[in-house]
């Protein structure tokens, strides 16, 4: 039986809120971390990985599988959180994240199914999945790469470096996603360094472009299963989300870019997410 629209999108919002409490499962296990990046970028995170690749998660190494990049490595208990559900790994390594010598850390490693590329030194991603578009071109293969990018991410230059290469080379299977919770580490994007006219500069790369609400599961799910907006051109997704989405105390602010999570926090986080059934 095909699924609704309707069934769908509820099933995906339940995964998006169970992905959430995951995040804060595991940043309570480590004592911390990213809570406002990986929050946002939870539900686009869940279009992509219960919905819109195609994934052999039994079979990691699937020649012909999807590929995925966090360009933006510190929303790694996001990513981690993710592949546990979709049952790339042992549930049980949430409760051991950021632990010694676990292999899921605060920035992703490829010691852990299901992860591409050891991110985490922001500015390295789009290059590396531009990489990866590149060479399924060269093998004919069918594969499509998405990366995810923050949007302070883009104040590194190579960022622009790698945007100008996809689009000379016309690279439709490639889809760059803009986590734009408009909010870095130690402030708001606009007072650090502007981005705007942030699609503009895109196009001006020769990138098909859409910009959409990044939590809206209807917006990120049309958007998605329409990519490559353009042939013969990469795609960027300007997502508009919010950062610490879900928790109101982390919600739009830097202060939660990066904490200390304890009991207390982690039950008050819980309480306002919902139950994850």
């Amino acid at each position: 039986m095909t699924e609704t629209r309707e069934a769908l999108l509820k099933r995906l919002e339940t995964e998006a809120r169970k992905l959430r409490r995951n995040v804060w499962r595991a940043l309570r296990a480590g004592g911390g971390g990213h809570a406002g990046g990986s929050s946002s970028a939870a539900d686009i995170l869940t279009a992509l990985y219960f919905h819109r690749m195609h994934l052999k998660p039994s079979e990691p190494d699937w020649p012909d599988r999807d590929r995925f990049v966090l360009s933006k490595g510190h929303a790694n208990a996001a990513l981690g959180a993710v592949l546990a559900q979709a049952g790339f790994l042992d549930d049980a390594l949430l409760d051991r994240f950021y632990h010694f010598e676990s292999p899921f850390g605060m920035h992703p490693d490829i010691k852990l199914p299901g992860v591409e590329m050891c991110t985490g030194a922001l500015g390295h991603g789009l290059a590396i999945a531009m990489g990866m578009a590149f060479g399924a071109r060269i093998q004919k293969k069918n594969f499509h790469t998405f990366v995810m990018l923050g949007d302070a991410e883009l104040h590194e230059g190579s960022n622009w470096e790698a945007a100008m290469a996809a689009g000379h080379y016309r690279l439709d299977n490639l889809t760059a996603i803009v986590d734009h919770n408009k909010i870095g580490q130690s402030g708001r994007i606009e007072e650090l360094i502007s981005l705007d006219p942030l699609a503009d500069k895109w196009r001006s790369f020769g990138w098909e472009v859409r910009e959409i609400d990044g939590h809206n599961m209807g917006d990120i799910v049309d958007t998605f299963d329409t990519v490559p907006l353009q042939k013969d051109c990469p795609t960027a997704v300007i997502a508009h989300t919010v950062k610490g989405k879900g928790v109101s105390f982390a919600e739009d602010t830097y202060l939660w870019h990066s904490a200390a999570v304890d009991d207390e926090v982690h039950e008050k986080a819980l309480s306002e997410l919902g139950d994850d059934a």
